[in-house]
């Protein structure tokens, strides 16, 4: 089923009981589709189930639900899955977007940049062993450099990065541009901060109080004002939501964050499009109207979310305030 379609047909609900019944029955859930994936992967590892989870550093059990549904908790975990399933950079990224709902790799990003050039350069050796090795290594040599802000365009940067030849390159690339490590996911952050300045010129934290911020969602802003939050998917939609942004600026937040936008096949997602498609149609969200309210998305949000009981939604109910 195309996405698009989807997407379209999302538009054209009336209500949350239309959605159940002309929406959900086209999508599989993402519990199903990486219970399905993660089998598939072991399978072709050729792994016990307990080599497999010892390489991943996690418990038997954890692996275990895994088979079952159960989604891993970080993105660390994903970027070693795919490493030991040997994948290359554009199944490594579907991984880490798809199923972990997670940025896609970015070379700017320490961590990143030392998966890309493993992946790039598979001796033979496993990857997630190469990486460590390589990833504790220049953790331990590099110095840390103040942040500075760099002109050089991400799709500059991976040409470099693809020129590297070995690990002893891979490490002097690596120090000759700490400075750029520095700033990852600086668009991200500096989008955000304008967005809470332009609608929140008051207080960030009068708006918590308002709103009822949970205390994860308050030091997620924290960082973002210290730039040094690494972004996750459901705190930027959440994030939307408490600032009143649009379907159009949420998924500009994720791909300041290198991920992709909001995605009609995800269960979850397509309830949060469908809330945003609703909201501005109501106009909910335009701000030139006496009767605009910042906090309304969110009490409507919750309002609509709390009428569905689905694994995707109920970790993420309780991000959305408790307002009267």
């Amino acid at each position: 089923m195309e996405t698009v379609y989807i997407k379209d047909e999302i538009a054209r609900c009336e209500d949350a009981d239309e959605l159940k019944q002309r929406i959900f029955p086209l999508i599989t859930s993402q519990q199903e589709q990486w219970k399905g994936k993660i089998a598939e992967i072991i399978t072709a590892s050729g792994m016990t189930k307990s080599k497999f989870a010892e390489l991943c550093g996690v418990s038997r059990v954890s692996l275990d639900k895994w088979c079952k549904g159960s989604i891993p908790k970080n993105r660390e975990t994903f970027l070693r899955i795919g490493m030991l399933a040997g994948y290359d950079l554009d199944e490594m990224n579907q991984l880490l977007q798809r199923y972990g709902r997670y940025p896609s790799l970015y070379s700017k990003s320490l961590e990143d940049c030392i998966c890309i050039f493993v992946v790039e350069h598979n001796s033979g050796e496993l990857q997630i062993e190469k990486y460590e090795k390589i990833l504790n290594r220049i953790k331990t040599n590099i110095v840390n450099t103040e942040a500075v802000n760099d002109d050089m365009t991400t799709l500059d940067f991976n040409e470099k990065l693809s020129q590297v030849k070995d690990e002893n390159e891979l490490e002097s690339f690596i120090t000759e541009n700490s400075h750029i490590f520095a700033t990852a996911y600086h668009r991200f952050y500096a989008y955000v901060k304008m967005n809470i300045m332009a609608n929140y010129t008051d207080s960030v934290y009068e708006l918590a109080e308002g709103q009822g911020w949970s205390s994860s969602l308050r030091q997620c802003v924290s960082a973002i004002r210290q730039n040094k939050w690494y972004p996750t998917r459901n705190k930027i939609i959440s994030l939307g939501l408490h600032l009143s942004m649009d379907h159009e600026q949420i998924d500009e937040m994720l791909e300041l964050a290198h991920m992709e936008p909001l995605c009609a096949k995800n269960i979850f997602e397509s309830v949060i499009m469908f809330i945003l498609d609703d909201a501005s149609l109501n106009d909910m969200l335009n701000e030139e109207l006496d009767t605009y309210d910042p906090d309304e998305l969110c009490r409507y949000a919750k309002s609509v979310l709390s009428e569905f009981d689905l694994p995707e939604i109920e970790s993420f109910i309780s991000e959305i305030a408790e307002m009267d």
